[in-house]
């Protein structure tokens, strides 16, 4: 098979973010940073997900990324990992760089709708990346996109699932088409007591 006939569940699963991975999702929302019990306003958000410098995976350099936190009007909080490697060299060992991320400034929230707990919209916040051998890379911008196909809660103009970063002094990683990934943003609910 050729590097360019790669398929989703193929590349997935050599990215490490396969059923498995994807299934694991609930369990990015541990950390005590990542969300607010006490904010009712809060909305929190999870993703894991491959974006990419050019429009296919073996066309250029590629980030995967995971994540998970909680945004209010005003602020977030949150982070989570990253792997930067070359497309063109799947499979290989090599990376270009790998690290954390966290969330440092709320820059806007555009809701679309909710259904049930789930809310579909765009998040953009500023992050700082913490590279395990490297230097702090502050100044990146990171957009969450959610939509929830399932209920007709899609961008308008539509735009594609997953995220983008953009990093100083490089090209922005932009979602593939199809999304290779998942995002969800979720609002909290007052369970009902039982009696």
């Amino acid at each position: 098979m050729t590097r360019s006939g790669i398929e989703r569940r193929e590349f997935l699963k050599r990215v490490g973010a396969g059923s498995a991975g994807l299934a694991a999702f609930p369990v990015l929302a541990e950390p005590s940073w990542a969300h607010d019990d006490n904010d009712d306003r809060g909305r929190r958000f999870y993703f894991q997900a491959v974006s990419g410098q050019a429009a296919t995976l073996a066309g250029g350099e590629s980030i995967l990324m995971s994540g998970c936190g909680s945004f209010t009007p005003s602020s977030v909080r949150g982070g989570g990992e990253f792997v930067h490697f070359d497309g063109t060299k799947i499979p290989s060992s090599n990376f270009i760089n790998t690290g954390s991320w966290r969330a440092t400034r709320f820059l806007s929230f555009v809701e679309v709708g909710t259904w049930g707990v789930g809310v579909s919209g765009i998040l953009e916040m500023e992050i700082k990346l913490l590279p395990c051998d490297g230097p702090v890379i502050r100044g990146a911008t990171l957009k969450i996109v959610c939509n929830i196909g399932p209920a007709g809660l899609e961008t308008e103009p539509l735009q594609q699932e997953g995220f983008t970063l953009t990093v100083p002094g490089l090209a922005p990683f932009s979602p593939f088409t199809p999304a290779v990934g998942l995002t969800f943003f979720s609002r909290p609910c007052a369970p009902k007591e039982e009696n």
